[in-house]
């Protein structure tokens, strides 16, 4: 560091992990401590737990991606 200052936080939060067996897959979610959206992990079966997905997102988008995923069931 060049004349700088190093300063370290630590804070603790509660946040949520929610773990869903779907037969062939699992899902986890993690919401966000702050509430303003969830992370998610998608994982096939197998002794290496492929990660299908993942992904961040803010409650406003996963409304979003739920109701295009509706109309692309639908449709």
């Amino acid at each position: 560091m060049q004349g700088g200052m190093l300063k370290l936080e630590t804070m603790k939060a509660d946040s949520k992990e929610i773990f869903l067996d779907a037969g062939d897959m699992s899902v986890t979610i993690n919401t966000w401590a702050n509430h303003e959206g969830a992370s998610i992990m998608v994982h096939g079966k197998g002794p290496e737990l492929p990660l299908r997905m993942a992904g961040a997102f803010r409650w406003e988008e996963l409304d979003a991606i739920l109701v295009a995923l509706a109309a692309a069931r639908a449709a």
